[in-house]
């Protein structure tokens, strides 16, 4: 049997480009051995994808594992695109991101959208620097369930885990889905700037344009697109390698925002969860949600409640080219979603009571 060590794979080095390549064959090394993907966590130092841009990514991208980014004018700002919810992660890319901004200080944040693993380290910033986000995050963040709360949840989790059952399924994906993240003991400070559609931003000499595409992933996405360096992070409309979740929709609105990502033609994605990309991965997940809508609404029409049919759809042919994603149990999350949509009742964020019914579905996946 294989042995993981977080400790172990924390770089505190800088990454190369060809690093980040090689972490993609992470899951090949244990082929066969059953591993929960935050054991195979690779936190990677920071990732120079442009003059003066950085990512800092942590591979795989499953529950968690989100990626950020780094924006350096030398000599007179910085900017920092999203901030993780683990206080470990979040306190590593700080003194990593120190090294980096010695003479120029962060000024500006963006959140890319509410998720608790994109923001829950606001406080790991300056408290000087403006955090920005889009009016609909803004308003979903201070809806969204505290880390404690999240937190309470998870560990309930932890002791119902073996129960037979939907509860039993429910608590043991639950705590799957904390890992060993530690949460912050309070809610995290929140943007004191939001906008609705489009924002630009002066980052010294360097122009960030912001655009809101929600709601999609969540009510709020928007990425932060870096024109004179080519490179967009994407937040969570982009999963790279990791499959991805609606949890509000629609569907739709997702598609037409790959369909902008793709017109930016840029030379250096990077995603909410995995590794950077380009245009061949992004359409690979436009074709997931093709997929997903098409096959998804078959079932819905036949009468087929949609944790069976995410069941069906993962024996399929057409899953195969999706099936080395991680956690691709994740389905039956999204169908929960598109499920509500096609019955007519309006796109929402999901509720408690939701989440914990889609999570014991997905619970149940995991354990056949």
């Amino acid at each position: 049997m294989f042995q993981f060590c977080k400790a172990c794979t924390r770089s505190a080095v800088f990454a190369t480009r060809q690093d980040v390549d090689s972490t993609a064959t992470l899951r090949d090394k244990v082929a066969g051995v059953t591993v929960p993907s935050f054991l195979m966590s690779t936190e990677i130092g920071p990732t120079q994808i442009a003059d003066n841009v950085w990512a800092f990514l942590w591979m795989p991208g499953s529950w968690g594992q989100a990626n950020t980014g780094l924006l350096v004018d030398p000599g007179s700002a910085s900017m920092v695109i999203d901030t993780v919810w683990d206080t470990v992660r979040a306190r590593q890319i700080t003194e990593e991101t120190a090294i980096l901004v010695r003479n120029a200080p962060v000024t500006e944040v963006v959140n890319t959208h509410s998720d608790g693993d994109h923001w829950w380290g606001n406080d790991s910033v300056p408290a000087g620097a403006r955090i920005t986000t889009s009016t609909a995050s803004l308003h979903a963040m201070k809806e969204e369930t505290p880390p404690s709360g999240v937190q309470a949840f998870a560990s309930l989790g932890s002791l119902v885990g073996w129960v037979p059952g939907p509860l039993g399924a429910m608590g043991s994906y639950m705590n799957l889905i904390r890992g060993d993240a530690a949460f912050p003991k309070k809610r995290p400070r929140l943007p004191d700037h939001s906008f609705d559609v489009t924002e630009e931003i002066q980052v010294g000499a360097q122009e960030v344009r912001l655009r809101y595409l929600g709601p999609a992933h969540t009510v709020g996405d928007l990425i932060a697109h870096v024109p004179g360096a080519g490179v967009v992070f994407t937040g969570d409309l982009l999963f790279v390698g990791s499959t991805p979740i609606l949890w509000h929709g629609p569907l739709g609105n997702w598609i037409d925002a790959i369909d902008h990502l793709l017109s930016l033609d840029a030379a250096t994605y990077v995603p909410g969860h995995g590794p950077l990309c380009s245009g061949v991965e992004i359409r690979a997940l436009r074709e997931y949600w093709m997929w997903v809508e098409a096959a998804g609404r078959e079932h819905f029409d036949a009468g087929v409640e949609s944790a069976h049919a995410a069941r069906n759809m993962m024996h399929s042919a057409e899953f195969e080219q999706f099936a080395s994603w991680d956690s691709p149990e994740r389905l039956v999350l999204s169908l929960s979603t598109l499920y509500r949509l096609w019955k007519g009742e309006p796109a929402a964020p999901p509720t408690l009571a939701r989440r914990a019914r889609a999570f014991a579905d997905a619970g149940a996946l995991v354990k056949e």
